[in-house]
This record gives C-alpha cells, sequence and structure tokens, in this order.
C-alpha cells in the first residue's frame, strides 16, 4: 500500500512540475511579445471595434497593428513590424 502511495505522490509531483514549467514558458513568450512594444512606445488607440497600436503619425506611413483584444493588436504590430516589404 505505501508503495502504491508513494508511486501516485510521485507521478502528482511530475505532473506539477511539468505544468508549472509550461506555465513558465507561456509567461516567457508572452512576456517577449511585448519587448518590442515596451521599447517603441506606440501609441494605443480604438479605431472602430478594435484596439490599434500605432507607431508613427498616421496609418499611411507609420506602422500599426489591429486586434479585437490588445494583447491580440500588440501581436499584429509586431508582425507588421517584422514584415518584410517587397
Amino acid at each position: 500500500m505505501s508503495i502504491e502511495l508513494d508511486q501516485i505522490e510521485s507521478s502528482q509531483r511530475q505532473h506539477f512540475q511539468a505544468l508549472e514549467h509550461s506555465l513558465r514558458q507561456e509567461i516567457l513568450i508572452k512576456e517577449s511579445d511585448f519587448k518590442l512594444f515596451e521599447m517603441l512606445k506606440p501609441k494605443i488607440s480604438i479605431d472602430g471595434n478594435q484596439y490599434c497600436v500605432l507607431l508613427g503619425v498616421n496609418l499611411q506611413d507609420g506602422i500599426a497593428g489591429f486586434g479585437d483584444t490588445l494583447y491580440r493588436a500588440v501581436l499584429d504590430f509586431n508582425n507588421q513590424f517584422n514584415r518584410v516589404i517587397k
């Protein structure tokens, strides 16, 4: 009986450690998503029903990202910032 409990406890500990590691990774990824935003300090506004993150004077001459949430707008801004002009 004690061996079974030790195995269950060990399994639960491993599962918890895997979840904890996964959560730390997720936090690091989200922090890295905001690094560019933090460095450049673009303007945030609401355009219609979406957030807009804009670096520059206007949409035509600047870099903009849009999203239903601020996080998604920042991700779109990052994608636009890193986009290759053809």
